[in-house]
């Protein structure tokens, strides 16, 4: 049985009430009779009878919307659950409750990272979205193998010293600048940084994954563009005078 972060995204995808007539409408040609529901949707997408470019045209506009829309990636998110957890599951052969769940929710976050930075004129999105989603996950497997008894070595969510120019000093700059809330640079420090899961921090704060993980991401994204730009960059505050 699925708990963890996928087994929510899924609970929360049920509970959608979005209309998908938009949808619908663009697989009405493989489809009889039109979808209803996401999940309607979602089932005409898997079958297998829909013709590559319609899926793409479908993920196109889901897409789209998951990015200016909380519910929209909600949708998103569900419509791609089956294949995500198929990810998932290869992934955490072998690992306890926690570190699966750890795992559930990196992979998760790849999914959610990967529906703001894809390029939506690419053939075979729902292909490309799978792809890049496992990524984070291989990582937290990795690190769960390699730290399998909890609390073991150095405490991972204190911050070590970094000599200049390292990445803690664009996330301060960022601070500074009004790029980033202070929120917003502890969560990316400690899961970008730090190796600390999403899905733990998530848990530590009380926070649904799903929305923590979509902050993340919109901050990252603001923190792309600061860096890209020259706004923000890897500097030491400038002493006050004495």
């Amino acid at each position: 049985m699925w708990t963890g972060p996928l087994h929510t995204a899924e609970r929360e995808f049920l509970r959608s009430d979005l209309d998908p007539r938009e949808l619908a409408a663009l697989l009405e040609p493989f489809t009889d009779p039109r979808p209803a529901t996401l999940l309607e949707v979602r089932e005409a997408l898997l079958s297998g009878a829909v013709a590559r470019q319609v899926r793409d045209g479908v993920w196109r506009r889901v897409i789209t919307d998951a990015r200016l829309s909380e519910e929209w990636m909600v949708a998103a998110v569900g419509l791609a659950v089956p294949g995500l957890k198929a990810c998932a599951r290869r992934l955490c052969e072998g690992l306890d409750g926690r570190a699966a769940e750890d795992v559930q929710g990196e992979v998760l976050a790849g999914f959610i990272a990967a529906v703001h930075e894809i390029d939506t004129g690419w053939y075979r999105l729902p292909w490309m979205l799978r792809c890049r989603a496992p990524r984070a996950g291989l990582r937290a497997r990795r690190d769960a193998l390699a730290h399998p008894v909890a609390g073991a070595g150095p405490e991972r969510g204190a911050l070590a010293p970094r000599p200049p120019g390292s990445p803690d000093l664009v996330l301060r700059d960022a601070v500074r600048q009004g790029v980033l809330s202070e929120s917003e640079a502890c969560v990316i420090g400690l899961t970008r940084l730090e190796g600390v899961p999403l899905a733990r921090v998530a848990r530590e704060r009380g926070t649904a994954y799903w929305k923590l993980a979509k902050r993340r991401s919109r901050a990252e994204k603001r923190l792309a563009d600061a860096v890209r730009s020259g706004r923000v960059a890897a500097r030491s505050p400038v002493p006050a005078p004495a």
